[in-house]
C-alpha cells in the first residue's frame, strides 16, 4: 500500500467543476475546493464512514494510516466534517442537539484526485484502483454551461427584534462580568431548493476562497461551504490556526470600499475582539504544543467577495506524541465562533440560539495518511436536506457592540449564500 501511495503522475487539465460534476450526486463524494490558487482535493466512494460524535478524535485517528512523505497535500486518509456540537466530546460545552445531518461525518478514502489551480495541474493519488478511476473521470470530463439561476425562493429567519433582544441579553451578561465575548448567530431557512450541486456552483461563482467545500452525504443531504477561515493546517510538527474577527461589507465604489478597509484596520473595537480570540487560540494550541513555541503574527485585513475581514495567524510546534487529531481536538469548538471564555460563551450560545448549529461553526477538512491536515471553520456554510436548506449568519458580541450594526453584519455575511440558494438577500421572518 505504501508504494501505491507514493505513485502519482500528472494528468490532463479539464475544469474542476467538470470533473466533480460526474460524481457530485454520488453519496460520499467530497470536494475540498482550493479556489483560484490553492490545491483542491476530490474524493469519492469511502471505504468506511464514522457518524458518531463520541470519541471522534480516536475514530479519525483510526481512519488514517502511516504513509510515506509527499509534496502533495493529500495522498489518502480521512476527509469530512466535525459538527459544532461534537465539541462536547472533547470540551466541557453543552451536548449536541439533533440536526438533519449527523454530528460527525468522517470518511476513509484510499486515494483522491488533486487539482492545483494556479498551475492547472491534476494529480491522481493513492491505491491503483482509485488512480484508475480518477484517470477515467479526467478523460470523460466534458464542458459545463453556467449553473442555472435560481428562481426566487421563500426564506425565513428570526425577527429583527428577537435577534436584537438576544444581543441585548449578551450585552447585559458582559456588563455583569459573566463573559467577555459571545458569537451569536441566527438561522436562515430556504424552501424549494432545486439541486445542491448547482447551488454550490452558484456559490463559488460569486467567490472562490481557498477553503470551499461540497459534501454529498446521501442522495437527500449535502453540505455547501464557502469559508474564508482557516481552523487548522498541520505540516510536519507545525500547526497553524488563523481566527477571523472583524467584518465590513464591500462597496461597489472603489473609494468607499477602500474606506471600509481602512475603517476595519483602524477599529479599536474590532482589534480588541480579535485579540481576545487570539489569546484563546494560543491557549488552546498550547495544550498540545512544545512550551514556548506558540507565536502570533501581526493582525491583517483581507478583502473577500462581499466583505473585508480581519484575521491573525497563530503558529505552534506540536509536542512529541501529538498529531493533527489532538491539535484539532484542542481547538474544538473553534474559539472564533464561540467567544471568551470559551466554555461560558458556549453555554450562553446554547441558551440563546433556538436551533442547534450542526455543521455550522464546526470544521470541514482532512487528515492525510502522510500527516498533513487542512481544516476550515464551517462558516458561510449551508445544509441542504431534500428541498430545504438552512444556513447561519452571526458575529461576535462584545461590550461596545452596536446591536443594529451587528444585525447589518449578519446580512452582509449571508449575501452570497442567499443568492446561491434563493436568489435574494436574507430578510426578516417571512421575507
Amino acid at each position: 500500500m505504501a508504494e501505491a501511495h507514493a505513485q502519482h503522475g500528472p494528468c490532463a487539465a479539464p475544469s474542476p467543476e467538470a470533473v466533480v460534476a460526474q460524481v457530485a450526486a454520488r453519496p460520499g463524494t467530497v470536494w475540498l475546493d482550493g479556489g483560484d490558487a490553492g490545491w483542491s482535493v476530490l474524493v469519492w466512494d469511502p471505504v468506511e464512514v464514522v457518524r458518531a460524535a463520541e470519541g471522534w478524535p480516536a475514530a479519525g485517528r483510526r481512519l488514517t494510516r502511516p504513509a510515506p512523505a509527499s509534496e502533495l497535500p493529500f495522498v489518502s486518509g480521512c476527509v469530512g466534517y466535525v459538527g459544532y456540537e461534537a465539541g462536547a466530546a472533547v470540551a466541557p460545552v453543552p451536548a449536541a442537539r439533533p440536526t438533519a445531518e449527523p454530528p460527525v461525518w468522517l470518511g476513509r478514502y484510499e486515494g483522491a484526485l488533486l487539482h492545483h489551480a494556479a498551475s492547472g495541474r491534476w494529480e491522481a493519488v493513492g491505491a491503483p484502483e482509485v488512480r484508475a478511476a480518477g484517470a477515467r473521470l479526467l478523460a470523460e470530463a466534458g464542458p459545463l454551461g453556467p449553473p442555472p439561476h435560481p428562481l426566487p425562493r421563500p426564506t425565513r429567519t428570526v425577527a429583527r427584534e428577537d435577534y436584537l433582544a438576544a444581543i441585548a441579553r449578551v450585552l447585559a451578561l458582559i456588563a455583569e462580568g459573566d463573559c467577555y465575548q459571545v458569537n451569536l448567530s441566527r438561522v436562515v431557512e430556504v424552501e424549494g431548493i432545486d439541486d445542491a450541486w448547482q447551488a454550490y456552483r452558484r456559490l463559488r461563482a460569486g467567490s472562490r476562497p481557498d477553503r470551499g467545500a461540497f459534501l454529498a452525504l446521501d442522495p437527500a443531504l449535502a453540505v455547501l461551504s464557502n469559508s474564508p477561515e482557516r481552523l487548522l493546517d498541520v505540516d510536519g510538527d507545525e500547526a497553524v490556526t488563523e481566527p477571523v474577527k472583524g467584518t465590513r461589507p464591500r462597496a461597489a465604489d472603489p473609494a468607499r470600499d477602500a474606506a471600509a478597509h481602512r475603517e476595519l484596520e483602524g477599529s479599536a473595537k474590532e482589534r480588541a475582539e480579535l485579540t481576545m480570540i487570539v489569546d484563546l487560540c494560543r491557549n488552546d494550541l498550547g495544550r498540545v504544543a512544545v512550551p514556548g513555541s506558540v507565536q502570533a503574527e501581526a493582525r491583517r485585513v483581507t478583502a473577500h467577495a462581499n466583505v473585508h475581514h480581519a484575521s491573525q495567524v497563530v503558529r505552534a510546534r506540536l509536542a512529541p506524541g501529538e498529531d493533527a487529531w489532538s491539535a484539532l481536538a484542542a481547538l474544538f469548538p473553534p474559539g472564533s465562533v464561540v467567544g471568551a471564555p470559551k466554555v461560558r460563551a458556549a453555554q450562553r450560545i446554547a441558551e440563546l440560539e433556538p436551533q442547534p448549529r450542526g455543521v455550522y461553526c464546526g470544521a470541514i477538512g482532512f487528515v492525510s495518511d502522510h500527516g498533513r491536515a487542512r481544516w476550515s471553520v464551517a462558516i458561510r456554510s449551508a445544509v441542504v436536506h431534500g428541498r430545504h436548506a438552512r444556513f447561519h449568519v452571526g458575529g461576535g458580541i462584545v461590550a461596545d457592540s452596536d446591536p443594529e450594526a451587528e444585525w447589518a453584519e449578519t446580512h452582509a455575511k449571508g449575501t452570497l449564500l442567499q443568492a446561491a440558494l434563493a436568489g435574494a438577500r436574507p430578510g426578516p421572518r417571512g421575507a
